[in-house]
């Protein structure tokens, strides 16, 4: 089984806590800042792009590849 690994943090609204995309293998899913560091998971949080960065520049590689 592949290791969970971080992909992207979401800034927190409302009260509601700063989020991790964590991956592993073919599922996905949002847990927690404070669950992503108490597992110590890889890469370190503050590593991590925010998700407007990290969409952003998924983008602009999409949009290279294209003919």
């Amino acid at each position: 089984m592949t290791e969970p690994r971080g992909v992207y943090r979401t800034q927190g609204e409302d009260g509601k806590p700063n989020t991790v995309l964590l991956e592993s293998g073919t599922l996905g899913f949002d847990i927690s800042e404070q669950e992503y560091r108490e597992n110590k998971y890889k890469p370190d949080f503050e590593e991590l792009p925010w998700s407007h960065e990290y969409h952003a520049a998924k983008e602009k590689d999409d949009g290279a590849r294209r003919p």
